[in-house]
């Protein structure tokens, strides 16, 4: 019966946990022409979280929205992070989704539509 009592409190801790990083983000304007500047407002992730950003553009098409530098999106102590990125220049009209995990576990999606030119 002890073993039952310690493995609830576990799974218990282990939820509260989790719904502690329950991640969110914005996407300013969650709407734009291809090249338009994009802004990506995360919170909720881990702290100190390596962020990966792809957007699906079919079932088999999936690139990564890269960044105006190199470095490796990671959240801050707070678990949020901030990116500026654009619109795909290649991608047609239409909604889209994006998705967002980070290398602690982290994952959330959200649609974006672009525009005609």
């Amino acid at each position: 019966m002890r073993w039952k009592g310690l493995s609830l409190l576990f799974l218990t801790l282990g939820l509260l946990y989790s719904l502690s990083f329950a991640q969110q983000i914005n996407l300013n304007p969650p709407k734009g022409k291809p090249e338009e500047r994009l802004v990506i407002r995360g919170s909720g992730f881990k702290p100190e979280e390596g962020i990966e950003i792809i957007l699906r553009l079919s079932e088999h098409e999936i690139v990564g929205l890269g960044t105006a530098r190199v470095d490796q999106i990671k959240t801050d102590s707070n678990g949020t992070f901030e990116v500026e990125t654009a619109f795909p220049a290649f991608a047609k009209p239409g909604v889209y989704e994006i998705i967002i995990f980070g290398d602690k576990g982290s994952q959330v999606t959200s649609k974006i539509e672009v525009l005609p030119k």
